[in-house]
C-alpha cells in the first residue's frame, strides 16, 4: 500500500510573536494509517523536508481524520520558515491546526 507522505502535522505550538516553534509530527505508515505524535521544533522538521521527504496537514473532523495541506519551507531575512501550501480551505493551513500549549 502507497502513503500520501512521510509525515502529518496535526498541531503547532507558537511563541508570543505568533511564530511556530515546534509542531505535533506524526510518521505515517502505509495506508495512510499514523502513529502518535511528538513534538518536533521547525528547524528539525524543515531538515526531513530538505531530505525529500513529504509532510502534510491533517486535521480532525467526524468520524475522523482527514490529510490535507502540503506543508514546504520558505526563507526570508535569513531565517527558514516552515509554510502550508495555499489553497481556498484556511482550516488545514498551518496557522488554524491545533494550538498546542504547556500547560503549567
Amino acid at each position: 500500500m502507497s502513503k500520501s507522505a512521510n509525515y502529518l502535522i496535526s498541531g503547532v505550538w507558537k511563541d508570543s510573536n505568533d511564530n511556530i516553534t515546534h509542531v505535533m509530527l506524526h510518521p505515517v505508515n502505509d495506508g495512510d494509517s499514523f502513529n502518535a505524535g511528538v513534538k518536533t521544533s521547525e528547524a528539525d522538521t524543515i531538515g526531513l523536508l530538505k531530505k525529500g521527504n513529504v509532510i502534510k496537514t491533517v486535521i480532525w473532523g467526524y468520524p475522523g481524520w482527514s490529510i490535507k495541506s502540503k506543508v514546504t519551507y520558505v526563507q526570508s531575512a535569513g531565517k527558514e520558515y516552515l509554510r502550508s501550501d495555499a489553497n481556498a480551505t484556511t482550516k488545514d493551513n498551518l496557522d488554524n491546526l491545533i494550538s498546542m500549549k504547556t500547560i503549567k
